[in-house]
């Protein structure tokens, strides 16, 4: 009990001796001391913020007061703050007004913010930059660009953004009858015509004749700006069977094309004419076998061959067009799936389409040497540098807007990335090879399409094709463009029936051009009706065709 007794009494004296020894003037024990900013949302030195609203949340390394007449002495020069508010050890900061391509710098000055014993902050500040918008390149992607492609694509890049060009599309493909047409409605002629060489490989000389280049000529010299593109015909693959027939491993599959029908389909077929199969679900050691109605070898080669890809194909001699006349093909093998049975002609004297739907022409061996394909792409190439150095000899620089919506899927030349990239690149290249230097090139986007773009060493400005939008889908397709290629001019490079211009213009819509489709008021196709047209071009900023500045 004595002990216990005493270390009690020692207890106690400790304490009335720390309590002696301590200084009244000495903070009270727990004060945090100064509050400092720990963190800050932005970070100060944060690039490339949005315009527009911004919340600035800033953390310090205690709690903290901020009273509101403190609140009132926070300043972000440029920028309009709405509201000011903290709790624990964040104050949050709401402020609106931000512009593009702007630094900005939060000042909270010494004093506004105490700590929890009403220690005062020293002054903090955080600055940060708003995205700019990208710069667009002022050169066009061919080095050896005439002077009037030159001045035309610095046209194009000034006024974008500040003024939008009228424009319109040839009815049929090679004349200005709806620019006319648009005068008559206006009394303004639209500052664009967009011509087309859809008609190029076949069409007869009576009907239309591309070296005939007035109807573009007499256009430009009135002033106006030339626009073409390329609705690109190829032969049309005559389709003899489709189906779905598997081969399998024990050779018990077969597709017979022996009979009356066949023989119909084999009797327009001419020497190097092609058989094409098409295939699927080719395993590894597939083999095809082409063969006579009697179930022999049709021609040396043909019997047994290993197979792979999406098709194979028989060149005709003239031994196999004897037997195909006279008794058809069978068609057999092992490990695969055939679904088609095409007649390519050696030709470019039948039928032509540029639907995917209606030609098996194979784009990805377009650019292939020593195929068929590439036989027709080389000389149909030659045949538009031809008609496009015409147009440069007079000094007419062209928009030029080849492989429009490919990504789509809907065209020849839209069957997948690679192949669509590979035409473009060569086009270009041979057209640099052959001294065409007049062209713009414009591609045509569709959405989530990056995999398909050529690249921007081919490409000067992106245009979009749109049918059958409100005003609210436009502009925000023109947004997603913008954010994707937003370092190039963007165009509405064709339309059918949209918005109206003043509605996607004041909501931020500010395409380079537009171009609706043609079709007249009586055809039961117009696409921009006369209302359309008359807002368009009562508009200050939509540019006509009296309003351009000589390219000559």
């Amino acid at each position: 009990m004595k002990k216990i007794a005493q270390n009690i009494f020692y207890i106690l004296l400790g304490v009335i001796l720390m309590t002696a020894c301590t200084d009244v003037d000495d903070p009270v024990i727990g004060d945090p001391g100064v509050p400092q900013l720990a963190s800050s949302t932005p970070a100060d030195g944060t690039t490339d913020l949005p315009e527009g609203d911004i919340t600035i949340v800033l953390n310090y390394d205690q709690n903290i007061f901020c009273p509101k007449a403190g609140q009132e002495k926070i300043t972000l020069e440029g920028a309009t703050i709405t509201d000011v508010s903290f709790k624990l050890s964040q104050i949050t900061i709401k402020a609106t007004g931000l512009e593009k391509g702007k630094t900005y710098k939060l000042v909270v000055p010494a004093g506004v913010v105490l700590g929890p014993t009403y220690t005062e902050a020293p002054e903090t500040t955080i600055s940060f930059t708003t995205k700019a918008d990208p710069v667009i390149t002022a050169t066009l992607c061919n080095p050896n660009a005439t002077a009037q492609a030159k001045k035309v694509y610095q046209f194009l890049v000034e006024s974008y953004k500040q003024k939008v060009i009228s424009g319109t599309m040839a009815n049929v493909n090679w004349n200005v009858e709806e620019a006319e047409a648009v005068h008559t409605l206006t009394g303004k002629y639209p500052a664009l015509n967009t011509f087309d060489y859809v008609h190029l490989p076949y069409s007869p000389s009576n009907w239309i004749d591309y070296s005939d280049i007035s109807p573009v000529k007499n256009w430009w010299d009135a002033g106006g700006l030339v626009s073409i593109m390329w609705h690109w015909n190829v032969p049309v693959s005559a389709r003899l069977w489709n189906g779905n027939v598997a081969m399998p491993s024990d050779w018990s599959g077969n597709v017979q094309l022996t009979d009356a029908s066949a023989l119909e389909g084999f009797a327009s077929a001419k020497v190097n004419d092609i058989i094409r199969v098409a295939i699927k679900d080719v395993a590894s050691g597939a083999q095809g076998s082409l063969k006579g109605s009697d179930w022999g070898q049709i021609a040396d080669g043909y019997e047994y061959f290993s197979i792979s890809g999406d098709y194979y194909e028989m060149k005709i001699t003239d031994a196999i067009l004897t037997k195909l006349k006279s008794s058809g093909l069978i068609i057999s093998g092992h490990d695969y799936t055939v679904t088609a049975v095409y007649l390519i002609p050696a030709d470019s004297n039948g039928d032509y389409a540029f639907y995917k739907a209606d030609t098996y022409f194979d784009a990805a061996k377009a650019t292939v040497e020593g195929t068929r394909e590439n036989e027709v792409f080389k000389a149909d190439l030659a045949k538009v540098a031809t008609s496009l150095k015409q147009l440069q000899s007079e000094g007419i620089a062209v928009i030029w807007r080849p492989f429009h919506e490919a990504a789509g899927g809907w065209f020849w030349w839209g069957k997948d990335a690679d192949s669509c990239k590979k035409l473009w690149i060569a086009m270009f290249d041979y057209f640099k090879s052959q001294g065409v230097n007049n062209l713009i090139w414009v591609w045509t986007s569709e959405s989530d399409d990056s995999s398909w773009y050529p690249g921007d060493e081919y490409v000067d400005i992106i245009g979009r094709d749109l049918y059958s939008k409100n005003t609210s889908d436009c502009v925000s397709i023109y947004q997603s463009e913008f954010a994707r290629y937003g370092h190039k001019v963007i165009a509405l490079s064709e339309c059918g029936t949209v918005g109206l211009l003043s509605e996607q213009w004041s909501a931020g819509a500010r395409w380079a051009w537009f171009m609706p489709w043609y079709g007249k008021a009586d055809s039961g196709s117009k696409h921009a009706t006369d209302e359309w047209w008359k807002d368009a071009m009562k508009q200050t900023y939509v540019i006509t065709r009296d309003q351009v500045p000589s390219m000559k």
